[in-house]
């Protein structure tokens, strides 16, 4: 046997050693955790199990991101909040941002955002301004530091997480797969008297929840298959649109109708699903024990003889928005001004932001709304992107996210809107990515391309 034989034979028997010992060391701490403590076996799989999630979601930030948008209709829950002794919204965030450092060590750069992001920083500067002569002081310190963070993290890290196509397809997964847990807990409540909710007693966040589903599978799923396998797909979205129907929201009802005709000039194929869906939904909707009260709200989109009628209390909030804003329309009563002000809360965003920080306030908001569907058309008008699905499921996720804002009165309410005008650019950064040969990225030090 030669020299360099003997030293392969003999570091190879070492590194077997060093192995036995490892694996002799870990049972003996599994054995030491299971007898020698106060914890019961079940409590040590249960923590194991959740340090294996954590250490996922470290490693595939986007999936913690998913949860991060619906854990708002999950925590309400007393069973989901109290698994960890923080709040869960904290908790994901800390593991976002450490999923970010992560993938930045990793080597993963960030995609770029577009320059109508800047419009962020003066809305913010505006929030902060408005500090000095809002009437309730500290809920609007308190609101202004919740989008700081809770509502800035949805809008800035789909850039540093959402950075390759397969990130995004994980995102998406993730996402689908929470969303059916939420519709499908809420199908449990068929039979009742009361409309449909989520975990945390939302019938409009269910809405949401249920039409975003619905939109991903039928965007995402159904296009690249034939009629036969289509059907197959029935099943799947039947459990967010019973839940939809129960939860009565009839803003996400709306989006949701109005997005599927639109998708029909996209996919002509869809006509035939569409038609056997509208038959069989129809014929099953006197077996499902879908609640009165559902299909009674709902019922007033076309029941209602006047538009007051249909807004009915909503119609009071955008008379006394007016005359707020007509009071102050340059600098708003300040931000929290307008709950201060009613007796309830805002129903619009952009009534919300108008009252509280003035018309040019909105105005900036009006601009990032623009910027996004200028960019969405942009990229659905080139048809020979190899990621042309993704910018049609963006498009339908901005006009849902901008149909919430109409729902919606607090920015910091419903972190789905915001996300999902970020989507539209990240989709644009993979497609800008993709027509842009290795070598030029590689020559100019960037991962992506600069949107316009």
């Amino acid at each position: 046997m030669s020299l360099y034989s003997t030293v392969y034979v003999f570091r190879g028997f070492h590194q077997l050693r060093f192995a036995t010992f490892a694996i002799l060391a870990a049972s003996l701490a599994a054995g030491w955790a299971l007898f020698a403590t106060a914890f019961s076996p079940s409590t040590v799989i249960v923590c194991v199990l959740g340090a294996a999630t954590v250490a996922l979601l470290f490693y595939y930030p986007e999936l913690a991101l998913a949860l991060y948008v619906v854990i708002g209709d999950l925590k309400g829950d007393v069973r989901v909040a109290s698994i960890l002794p923080v709040d869960l919204t904290l908790a994901l965030g800390a593991i976002i941002l450490f999923g970010i450092v992560l993938n930045l060590f990793r080597g993963k750069r960030m995609l770029r955002m577009p320059v109508s992001f800047l419009c962020y920083i003066a809305l913010i500067a505006i929030m902060a301004a408005s500090l000095a002569y809002t009437p309730v002081f500290d809920a609007g310190l308190e609101k202004l530091g919740r989008f700081l963070t809770v509502t800035s993290l949805v809008i800035v890290a789909p850039f540093f997480i959402l950075t390759t196509p397969q990130a995004l397809k994980r995102f998406f997964a993730g996402f689908a797969v929470i969303a059916f847990v939420i519709c499908g807990y809420s199908l449990t409540q068929l039979g009742g008297s009361e409309r449909l909710v989520t975990p945390s007693s939302n019938t409009i966040g269910l809405g949401h929840v249920a039409c975003s589903l619905i939109l991903l599978i039928w965007f995402l799923c159904m296009p690249a298959l034939p009629f036969s396998k289509r059907i197959l797909m029935y099943p799947l979205l039947a459990v967010p649109l019973m839940a939809l129907i129960g939860s009565g929201s009839r803003g996400a009802a709306i989006a949701l109708g109005a997005t599927i005709l639109l998708s029909l000039f996209l996919y002509r194929q869809f006509v035939a699903d569409l038609l056997c869906l509208i038959v069989v939904g129809f014929a099953a909707i006197p077996f499902l024990k879908i609640p009165e009260a559902s299909f009674e709200y709902l019922g007033t989109l076309a029941n209602s003889r006047s538009v007051d009628g249909l807004l009915s209390f909503r119609a009071e909030l955008l008379g006394y928005g007016w005359q707020l804003l007509q009071q102050h329309p340059l600098l708003g009563v300040g931000i929290q001004g307008f709950r201060y002000h009613s007796l309830n809360a805002g129903l619009y965003i952009f009534l919300e932001i108008a009252c509280e920080l003035g018309i040019p306030a909105m105005l900036i908001v009006c601009v990032i709304f623009g910027s996004a569907i200028r960019e969405s058309f942009h990229q659905m008008r080139d048809r020979l992107s190899p990621y042309l699905t993704f910018s049609y499921v963006m498009a339908a996720l901005l006009f849902v996210g901008i149909v919430n804002s109409l729902n919606t009165g607090d920015i910091n309410s419903d972190r789905s809107t915001w996300l999902f005008i970020s989507l539209v650019f990240v989709a644009g950064n993979l497609r800008i990515r993709a027509a842009v040969p290795p070598e030029v990225l590689s020559q100019s030090g960037e991962h992506s391309a600069d949107l316009k």
